[in-house]
């Protein structure tokens, strides 16, 4: 679906201005924003709800649907996402139990406090202001703007439901104003029928997830193995380590609202380098050679391309099997 230039055009210069406008007005109350950030955490992983919505790369004008389902079994949380356009198909992803706070969670609930010696807090980092009030998929929503404090993540205007705590909308901006990604609700029920959701028939192609965010307890001075970072932007702490096939390490960061992952891979001959980015999500390629041998350096995520590119210079080999 084409988006004509001057709508996108006229959406970044909006937004521009709105940014603009929130850095002159005085910062919401922390209590206002306690009680928002509690009925938000983890709202979307402990509660039924099945729903429609879209999801919009702004730079490519790529405009997908999708249907959701999510529902939560013996504590723990089960989730269908299946594609409303083009091929039949759909992400399974069983997720972990509900007791298990990732290091994204603690942050973003403000009970991972600090790592190692250093104070961590959100809005260290970024400064959120309370908008104002409207509906979304025929909810009443309050919209929470989200403006980063550096140069190293991007910006969010967020609408909650006021009910629930879920996000119903929500728009990510960079640095410059523009408007990367939005997706919308259009439709959502909160009382769905969970027999339904499980046996509903599979799509014909399917891709079953696991959960992406490692330890439920990361301990302060959790570090990856075999590979360390020098340097993540301020903010980020390290989330958890998975075995991508059989030789690809994955290494996972986050600050509680952005998540970025690093791929390390031997390779036998070089690979390409460079920076790519689709929406909001950049990808950056880089070359790492640990004595004789080389490896495939990539790093995913929302946030800056520049920042990326200053995450891979800093991935070093500090010991152990990197196969």
């Amino acid at each position: 679906m084409y988006v004509p230039f001057f709508v996108r055009s006229l959406s970044g210069l909006l937004l521009l201005l709105a940014a603009q406008f929130v850095f002159a007005q005085a910062e919401t109350s922390p209590q206002s924003l306690q009680s928002l950030f509690s009925k938000m955490s983890r709202a979307s992983q402990t509660i039924n709800y099945q729903g429609s919505f879209t999801y919009e790369i702004q730079s490519s004008a790529v405009l997908q649907g999708f249907r959701i389902s999510h529902w939560v079994v013996d504590g723990v949380e089960h989730e269908r996402l299946r594609y409303l356009n083009g091929a039949e198909r759909e992400i399974i992803r069983h997720g972990q139990t509900l007791d298990c706070f990732s290091p994204g969670d603690q942050l973003l609930r403000g009970n991972l406090n600090h790592i190692g010696n250093k104070l961590i807090g959100l809005d260290d980092f970024y400064q959120f202001q309370i908008r104002y009030t409207e509906r979304v998929a025929d909810r009443a929503a309050t919209v929470l703007q989200v403006i980063p404090r550096d140069a190293y993540r991007h910006g969010y205007i967020l609408s909650v439901d006021q009910e629930t705590g879920l996000i119903l909308k929500s728009l990510m901006i960079d640095n410059a104003g523009r408007l990367l990604e939005r997706y919308q609700f259009l439709e959502l029920d909160l009382n769905p029928d969970v027999k339904t959701m499980e046996s509903a028939p599979p799509a014909q192609r399917q891709h079953v997830a696991s959960t992406q965010i490692g330890d439920c307890s990361p301990t302060q001075s959790g570090q990856p193995q075999n590979w360390s970072l020098t340097w993540v932007p301020p903010g980020f702490v390290f989330a958890g380590q998975q075995k991508v096939r059989e030789s690809t390490d994955m290494l996972m960061y986050t600050d509680g609202l952005t998540t970025f992952s690093v791929f390390i891979e031997p390779v036998s001959v070089d690979p390409p380098e460079g920076a790519g980015q689709r929406g909001s999500t950049v990808v950056y390629l880089a070359k790492l050679m640990n004595d004789d041998k080389m490896h495939r350096l990539t790093v995913v995520g929302e946030i800056p391309a520049a920042a990326a590119e200053q995450i891979a210079d800093g991935v070093k080999y500090q010991g152990g099997n990197t196969r």
